[in-house]
Order: C-alpha cells, then sequence, then structure tokens
C-alpha cells in the first residue's frame, strides 16, 4: 500500500520560490514512484493561532483548525519545506505547527530548506527542535538548497530549476523513502 506523504510548503509571502521548489520535488518523487501532496499554507490561510488554551492539553475546534487536523492526521509522513527569514522559519509555518500537537504525534516528517547563506539551515535547525517538541520522528538526511547569484534570473525567476536544485535530488529522494 502506497504511504500518504504531505509536503507542506512553509512560506506564505509575496515573491516566493517555495511554490516552484515544491513542484519539482513533487515531479522527482512521482519519477521514483512516490505521489506526494502538496499543502500550502498560503491557500489553506490559518489565522494566526490565538486559542486560550494550547492543543497539548485541549482540541482546537474552530472549523479552520478541524479542517487542518484532518489534512495532517491522515498522513503518514511530512515533508516540511522552509525558506530561512532572519535565520529561522517563516511565522507561517511556525503558526501551522501550533494549530496542533496529538496530529503530529509519531509522524516521519523531512526538512527541505532553501536559502542563500547555508541553504536554510539555520531554519532547519530550529524547524527540527520545534518538531521534535510535538513528538515527530525527524529522518535523514536534511536537505539544504543553497541559493546563489546564478539561481534567478533579473525577474526574480529560476534560470534553471533543475541545475539549481540538481545537488538537492539524492538527499531528497533518500529522505521520501525513509518516510
Amino acid at each position: 500500500m502506497a504511504k500518504n506523504i504531505k509536503l507542506i510548503i512553509g512560506s506564505t509571502r509575496q515573491g516566493r520560490k517555495s511554490e516552484l521548489v515544491a513542484q519539482w520535488l513533487v515531479k522527482q518523487a512521482s519519477e521514483a514512484g512516490t505521489t506526494i501532496e502538496v499543502l500550502d499554507l498560503k491557500k489553506i490561510a490559518l489565522p494566526l493561532f490565538d486559542e486560550p488554551v494550547s492543543p497539548m492539553y485541549k482540541p482546537i475546534e474552530s472549523p479552520e483548525a478541524k479542517k487542518w487536523a484532518e489534512q495532517i492526521a491522515s498522513a503518514d509522513g511530512i515533508v516540511f519545506l522552509t525558506s530561512e527569514y532572519n535565520r529561522s522559519i517563516p511565522a507561517s509555518l511556525k503558526n501551522a505547527i501550533d494549530y496542533l500537537f496529538a496530529e503530529w504525534n509519531g509522524k516521519k516528517a523531512g526538512i527541505v530548506s532553501y536559502g542563500y547563506i547555508d541553504g536554510g539551515g539555520s531554519a532547519a535547525k530550529h524547524l527540527k527542535d520545534i518538531i521534535e517538541f510535538v513528538k515527530m520522528d525527524v529522518v535523514s538526511p536534511e536537505v539544504a538548497i543553497h541559493f546563489n547569484q546564478d539561481t534567478f534570473n533579473d525577474e526574480g525567476q529560476f534560470n534553471d530549476i533543475d541545475t539549481a536544485l540538481a545537488e538537492a535530488k539524492t538527499s531528497f529522494l533518500e529522505v521520501v523513502k525513509a518516510l
């Protein structure tokens, strides 16, 4: 039976590169025989978490939280795709994680980060701390996609996405297999 793998796009900002990176990752997995469903936090549009009680103690009852909980509960494994903002993860990703607790517990998780300085390594480190706290099992390797001045053209589009992300392919497919 095929596993239900989901990839969460953590960035919601204008001009983000994560949607294109996610599409490329899903294509690589598909070509290797694995189907991955994308959960785009920009489209999901969770309100800012402001519940009086943590979901660790009481499930959140809002319609948005219930739908989000169903999407995560049905997954066998999660790939977190994170950009790096000020050496950490986007607030949108932290917000989405904060909405749930039990639904994350015991699930396998892979991390794919991207950025200029260290391929999003600082964000990945913070994300790993957060998802281990909600009792997820982080699989190896962590995938860091390094952008440089030649990655994008003057319009902010990838010059050649296959070349730019080629080094991540093998590691990403190892993550998918481990999930």
